[in-house]
């Protein structure tokens, strides 16, 4: 018993996960499409303009952090124009589309 009971709250604790990065994900969908499509291309499809966003590794979220909030050569630093959360969900969307 004692078993499937911890087999079940490892299920739904997978589950609740799984919807919070989907919530996560559409979020960061919406404020891409607000705030980065216009120079990133629409939908993460490059414009040539600015670099390929699903090129980013798990290993470059410093560096997207960073370079969101400080900016670096054309594009504005967004530091005090989105929150922590809006960048770690534009970036959950990110890494869903990532190649």
């Amino acid at each position: 018993m004692v078993r499937i009971w911890g087999a079940l709250c490892a299920l739904l604790l997978s589950m609740g996960l799984a919807q919070a990065q989907e919530g996560a994900v559409a979020a960061g969908e919406a404020l891409y499409e607000e705030h980065c499509a216009t120079c990133h291309g629409e939908r993460l499809r490059p414009t040539g303009a600015a670099p390929d966003l699903k090129n980013l590794t798990v290993e470059d979220r410093v560096k997207f952090e960073t370079t969101v909030w400080n900016g670096r050569g054309q594009m504005p630093a967004w530091q005090g124009m989105i929150t922590e959360d809006e960048r770690a969900a534009i970036w959950a969307y990110i890494r869903s589309r990532a190649k």
